[in-house]
């Protein structure tokens, strides 16, 4: 066969895959129209308040004191604290991260001629969620006040001073809507391929092909461009969606955070290929993709942050390719990340890639 009726064979087939993709009502609904309900339902829901508040402390102050006013604000349950450095604290805060950055200057807490030495708290919030950071400020004011008043009756010399800074506005949309994308991207490179492909087995549609003057490798390059450029439309839609109705900050490329998503695509069509290739039917086939995909979906960053996670469980999911993604597309909308600061996560993804296609060229039957 030339290679014009070569490459006329691959389109037709491309076309008929994607109109085949669209006609399935039950794909469509898993791969875009869960994703388009979580985004919305983040995005309405997240109104910036919390049941809790997280705050960093940077303690300059060597006095007991100090310290008595550090384990008085770990008391509160309405706090999570974090002691750590000022950068630290900071970058952080920039990230949406935490709330509020408390900083307790060298003098608190210390006596000069026998009187304390007044002293303020520096409190920053990120003027991009301002609802969290004043709301922690006023309960930390309140908190000072009453441990001022009971050490010195005088409410003037301990106080704090709340003040918005300028980072890049980020809030938990941000962070919401890069790993939406990533387990959207999840979802249809595994479950739309390999239910897809184990349908047309078990009704002996591949089988059939075979009889065909079609190439069976032009039938899956079709299968596989075809799940691309979906992937690609869903990324824009859900994209589009956070920026126009959310107001998402994306600091970085948009370009290279297309590259990167669509370099995911192709990843998890590995994986999709795979469970395709092994199981013999349906009944097969959704225990092995959910079993592959419930352990990302929960653990791999997507809905929220793995700083909390014990260590062992932290390291095994840094290895995660759903983690890998996440991690690369959120560092690019989020920090302004390139694909070359990235490229830890490219790598690990061009692994799991490589490791998936060849086990799916390997367990692969047409029936």
């Amino acid at each position: 066969m030339s290679m014009k009726r070569q490459w006329q064979a691959l389109s037709s087939l491309t076309v008929a895959s994607v109109k085949m993709y669209f006609r399935n009502v039950s794909a469509l609904f898993f791969t875009l129209f869960i994703p388009v309900m979580l985004v919305l339902i983040f995005g309405w829901l997240n109104n910036g308040s919390a049941s809790k508040f997280d705050l960093t402390i940077t303690n300059y102050s060597k006095s007991e004191i100090s310290k008595s006013f550090v384990d008085a604000v770990k008391k509160v349950d309405a706090f999570r604290i974090t002691e750590t450095s000022e950068a630290d604290a900071m970058d952080k805060l920039g990230k949406a991260k935490v709330d509020l950055a408390v900083v307790i200057p060298a003098q608190f807490g210390s006596f000069e001629g026998g009187k304390p030495v007044p002293s303020k708290l520096s409190a920053r919030f990120n003027e991009g969620r301002p609802q969290n950071g004043t709301a922690a400020g006023l309960i930390l004011g309140q908190i000072t006040a009453g441990f001022n008043n009971s050490l010195t009756k005088t409410p003037e010399i301990v106080g704090v001073e709340l003040k918005g800074v300028k980072t890049n506005n980020l809030g938990v949309i941000d962070f919401l809507i890069p790993g939406i994308i990533a387990m959207s991207i999840m979802q249809l490179g595994i479950l739309s391929v390999a239910f897809a492909f184990v349908s047309l087995k078990t009704t002996g549609a591949l089988r059939r092909l075979q009889a065909t003057p079609t190439r069976p490798l032009n039938f899956i390059i079709a299968q596989s461009i075809s799940r691309l450029i979906i992937g690609v439309l869903q990324v824009a839609l859900l994209l589009g969606l956070g920026v126009a109705v959310f107001h998402l900050h994306m600091v970085g490329s948009f370009l290279q955070f297309g590259i990167a998503a669509t370099f995911g695509v192709i990843v998890f069509l590995a994986f999709g290929f795979t469970v395709a290739g092994w199981a013999k039917d349906e009944n097969q086939a959704a225990p092995i993709a959910n079993l592959v995909t419930f352990p990302m979906l929960f653990l791999s960053g997507v809905f929220f942050p793995r700083d909390s996670f014990p260590a062992v469980l932290k390291t095994i999911t840094n290895y995660f390719p759903l983690t890998f993604l996440a991690d690369a597309l959120r560092r690019i909308a989020n920090e302004g990340a390139t694909l070359v600061t990235v490229r830890g996560d490219m790598l690990g993804l061009a692994v799991w890639g490589v490791l998936m296609f060849v086990v799916a060229v390997l367990v692969f039957r047409w029936e």
